[in-house]
């Protein structure tokens, strides 16, 4: 079997066993667990020992944000920049295992952007957010275990600094205009600012998230239409999860545009699936995760510029 399709196997296993387990468990937001499958069933765990280590991410980003909540309740003009110091922090300590970095910015993102709006139900949407993201290592571990390939290359890492930047204005951005969506909206900021550096940058992510969307649309009205079957709801993600890794796979120069489809695809799909009740919520997640992709590219890009500009060359 070749790479590609080892690894489209290893995704649909990792990404439908996520959704196996917290859809059985009843996990607040079961989306993010599959969007964290999704993000890092790629990358390799070079040693035992990160497993742990990315399970101790999450949990130490999720404690992050507790700690900001109840040392800074509503006093948001100092827990706003720390939330940005601690994310870049975070993100840059864990960067060296893996997936961990990304696992530090979903844990923070989903307790403290819980709990800016909503402060006593965030702790426990924050708490469950970080007990999913367990789940998603556990299936990414297991997934790899059976279909092991070689480490996804995930390109020179960006600046924390900028990812903390973007965590801030982005969640000020959903408060202002989808309150109910700022975990969704900021974890997906945070996320692809921690990818922007990767090839294809922010042309192909953009494209990936209008791809993503098509894809949804799709899927949801094939599975509404199928009867809401609870197994045949996970194997069609997982078709589609593996496609969307076997085209980034067989075509490297577009590996950005497929795996961001999968991303959106990833929030997007995953109703679990009940459309009569999730359905309307999915187009809210899609317009959340576009919007979040929207204000990371563009301070991405102004940043960017920026730096050039001074440059020699320029």
């Amino acid at each position: 079997m070749t790479d590609a399709g080892r690894a489209a196997i290893r995704q649909a296993l990792a990404t439908a066993g996520t959704a196996f387990a917290v859809g059985a468990l009843h996990v607040p937001q079961p989306f993010l667990a599959v969007l964290a499958a999704q993000l890092t069933a790629g990358i390799a765990f070079a040693q035992p020992a990160d497993f742990f280590k990315r399970i101790a991410a999450a949990w130490a980003g999720s404690l992050c944000g507790v700690l900001l909540l109840v040392a800074l309740p509503e006093q948001y003009w100092f827990s706003l920049p720390l939330f940005g110091v601690a994310v870049a922090v975070g993100a840059a300590g864990f960067s060296k295992f893996g997936g961990a970095a990304i696992l530090f910015a979903m844990g923070i993102g989903g307790m403290f952007s819980a709990g800016i709006v909503h402060p006593q139900m965030g702790l426990l949407a924050g708490s469950a957010h970080a007990a999913s993201l367990s789940i998603a290592v556990a299936a990414t571990w297991f997934a790899r275990g059976v279909c092991p390939t070689s480490e996804r290359d995930c390109g020179s890492l960006p600046s924390y600094w900028l990812t903390g930047l973007t965590g801030v204005l982005t969640l000020v951005t959903a408060c202002v205009t989808i309150p109910t969506e700022s975990v969704v909206m900021s974890i997906a900021a945070m996320v692809t600012s921690l990818a922007l550096t990767s090839s294809g940058g922010i042309p192909q992510k953009l494209a990936g998230g209008v791809l993503g969307v098509a894809v949804s649309l799709v899927f949801l009205t094939v599975v509404s239409g199928a009867g809401n079957d609870f197994a045949v709801f996970l194997l069609a993600m997982a078709i589609v999860m593996g496609g969307f890794e076997w085209l980034a796979v067989s075509l490297p120069n577009n590996a950005s545009l497929f795996r961001q489809g999968g991303a959106l695809f990833a929030v997007a799909a995953t109703i679990l699936p009940r459309p009569e009740q999730f359905l309307f919520a999915s187009w809210r997640r899609m317009l959340a995760v576009l919007l979040g992709l929207a204000v990371a590219s563009l301070i991405h890009a102004a940043f960017d510029s920026q730096a050039r500009g001074k440059s020699p060359a320029g």
